[in-house]
């Protein structure tokens, strides 16, 4: 089935043109061999059914959402009816004439084409010629070898098995510079990742050492190695803090946002939601970092008819910097201003960016959004225009630029309303990729979900609780998981043992309640959960599911709020990056953790032999023996210490990993100070 999906992907691009002229070119070549160059046999009705085929290939667009999950398993069956079958049987009504000898080597060319898998293509040609052959000539095999013109097969063998391997050799190269850009793209995040979380952990220490405006009550703080802040640079100060964990955040995103673009050959919609446009604009606007601290003066804002948007706040703010960037770099000149406006209309919302800068020319307009396209750049790739422009239109949306030279330059963007088509569309192909786990009884909130996981396209598995509590940790990587607060539940100790399962899972935890009987339970927990009354998920799933999908809801827990002493207790931190050892060692301290370190597996190991621990908090990735070698050494060895693993890999395949190997919880890199300590928290 995995096959069969790549190879409609694969073809995906050209199925329009493939399905229109199969549409028409079936019944057309009728009146041809019928009337203009008459052969001895024509079947009109059998072009006619293949003729209906190909047009639901062309109008596949159209097709219900809830069936367009079965369009690859429907290609993989149209194409051999069409194309081997067909022709071979056309070929043999014909008794093997030059023409359709002809006809079937065209189609054996056109097949190879566009199944690109020669398991499947050759599948496909066996079955559809067999029984082409056994409806024209019947199973006698005596008649079958009178019929057959035994000369022509190896010349349709040949071209079959040279038209694979020239195909197969194109297609190995492509695969392997796409696979050399995912390795160059890999080491790039990697790399970037460890500075990112050195910085992060250095402002959690700077953002623990600094006392909070609130706390200063207007008047001078003198520390004990007499430091003095008044109140305003501490508040600076702490807004500094803010806006670099802004740019640690966006950043970190930024880099799966596009490693997860190149392994998906377009703009990624994984992390689209509802967003302000105002918000991200001045979010935007704060954190590009200015020429000079004093341009920030030159833009003003226009943010009043404010509106939402379905897409990546991340990849918009991008595109900002982007058209800032070029706009003060390339455009700026005495008296230089940008303005940012933005526009509310019924069809579509706008963003326009307008500089009084130098402008440019009608044809430097026309090109700025090709692929490597530079103008008037020292030190340019002409790749940020031509990537804004997918931005947008992944997004549904567009981006057009109006210029005149020595007078202005103005980049409008713009989105589709919330509730149109283009984003509805958008959710729809969303929710294919979604999972949804229901944990609970056989009742009438499974049917519901199971109704709108056929319409919808989502992915559903079902759990009782007895089930759910036999699972390993790393099973629960769902996108939601829908908990129905049923009778089992009101057993303190099955739902804390549900809620040890699900502090290992990313996805969003939706709780269902009945009103009448609110469930109400005296716990500290470290997962967040989405109360959902049971009757409103009832009447109306679709719109809870794409709420809790695309929107932010707010979600509960019951924290304990009293900041914990960890006094007497030992943490092990473990990563190959100084930097990151050392901060992280300052905010444990702060806790009262007496810590030791290690900068790699086999410095883990060691250290255990020597003394006891009470967590070890673990990096993946580090020489010598990496976090998931070490792990595994430690479990064998006997010892049940919780681990906590820190990666940058936020996959399901390396949860898995992670848990078989023995860690008890994971974060990804970087992460907040406040998680950090919730899961060790949990664990200890």
């Amino acid at each position: 089935m995995e096959s069969v999906r790549k190879v409609y992907q694969y073809a995906e691009p050209n199925l329009t043109v493939i399905g229109w002229m199969g549409f028409l070119g079936y019944p057309a070549y009728y009146y041809v061999w019928a009337h203009l160059f008459p052969q001895p046999y024509e079947s009109l009705s059998l072009r006619f059914i293949c003729s209906a085929l190909f047009a639901v290939i062309a109008l596949r667009h159209y097709v219900p959402s809830h069936l367009q999950r079965y369009l690859p398993i429907y290609f993989a069956y149209c194409i051999p009816i069409c194309l081997p079958f067909f022709f071979s049987y056309m070929m043999f009504k014909n008794d093997w004439s030059e023409v359709w000898v002809m006809s079937f080597m065209a189609s054996i060319l056109i097949h190879v084409l566009v199944v690109y898998r020669t398991g499947l293509m050759l599948l496909q040609t066996v079955a559809a010629v067999t029984l082409s052959v056994l409806l024209v000539y019947g199973p006698n095999l005596e008649v079958i070898s009178q019929h057959v013109v035994w000369a022509y097969v190896p010349i349709f063998a040949f071209t079959y098995i040279f038209g694979n391997l020239f195909y197969l050799r194109s297609q190995s190269e492509h695969e392997s510079k796409v696979s050399l850009a995912k390795s160059f793209g890999a080491g790039i995040a990697h790399e970037m990742r460890n500075p990112l979380s050195a910085l992060k952990a250095s402002i959690d220490v700077l953002d623990t050492l600094l006392p909070k405006p609130q706390q200063i009550n207007g008047s001078s703080l003198e520390g004990e190695h007499d430091l003095r802040f008044d109140a305003e640079s501490l508040k600076l100060a702490n807004e500094v803090i803010q806006q670099a964990n802004q740019a640690i955040n966006s950043g970190t995103e930024t880099i799966d946002l596009l490693l997860t673009s190149i392994d998906q050959n377009r703009i990624t919609n994984a992390t689209y939601c509802k967003h302000s446009i105002k918000e991200v604009v001045e979010q935007a606007l704060q954190s590009f970092p200015y020429p000079d601290q004093m341009d920030s003066a030159s833009v003003s804002a226009k943010l009043e008819q404010d509106y939402s948007f379905f897409g990546s706040d991340t990849l918009v703010k991008y595109t900002l910097y982007n058209l800032l960037k070029n706009a003060y770099s390339h455009g700026r000149r005495d008296n230089f201003a940008v303005t940012v406006e933005l526009k509310r209309f019924n069809s579509c919302n706008q963003l326009v960016l307008r500089d009084n800068g130098v402008g440019m020319s009608p044809d430097v307009c026309k090109l700025i959004f090709d692929d490597f396209y530079t103008q008037g750049k020292v030190s340019g790739y002409g790749i940020g225009l031509p990537f804004c422009l997918k931005v947008m239109k992944a997004m549904g949306g567009q981006i057009r630029c109006q210029s005149e030279l020595d007078r202005y330059t103005e980049f409008t963007l713009t989105f589709p309303t919330y509730n149109s088509s283009a984003v509805s569309q958008i959710k729809q192909e969303m929710m294919k990729e979604k999972s949804v786990l229901y944990i609970g009884e056989y009742n009438s909130l499974l049917r519901v979900l199971d109704e709108n996981a056929f319409y919808q396209g989502f992915k559903l598995t079902h759990f009782r609780l007895e089930k759910a509590l036999s699972r390993k940790d790393y099973e629960f990587e769902f996108d939601i998981i829908v908990v129905d607060l049923n009778q089992k539940m009101n057993r303190e100790s099955n739902f804390r043992r549900l809620e040890e399962k699900l502090g290992f899972t990313q996805g969003r935890i939706v709780y269902l309640y009945d009103k009448d009987s609110i469930f109400r339970y005296d716990l500290d927990r470290s997962i967040d959960f989405y109360p959902v009354d049971r009757r409103q998920f009832l009447s109306r799933c679709a719109h809870t599911l794409d709420g809790l999908c695309f929107d932010s809801p707010k979600s509960s827990r019951k924290l304990d709020v009293q900041p914990k002493s960890y006094q007497g207790k030992t943490l092990l931190i473990a990563d190959d990056n100084h930097s990151i050892r050392a901060y992280t060692a300052i905010l444990m301290k702060k806790y009262g953790f007496t810590v030791v370190e290690a900068q790699n597996g086999q410095e883990v190991v060691d250290i255990l032999t020597k003394r006891s621990v009470d967590l070890i908090v673990m990096d993946v990735e580090m020489p010598i023996m990496n976090g998931l070698c070490a792990a595994k050494v430690i479990r064998h060895q006997g010892t049940s210490l919780p681990i906590i693993g820190y990666t940058g890999d936020s996959s399901n395949d390396m949860a898995k990993q992670l848990y078989q190997a023995g860690f008890n919880d994971y974060l990804i890199k970087p992460a907040e100070s406040d998680m950090l300590m919730l899961k060790i928290a949990q664990w200890i």
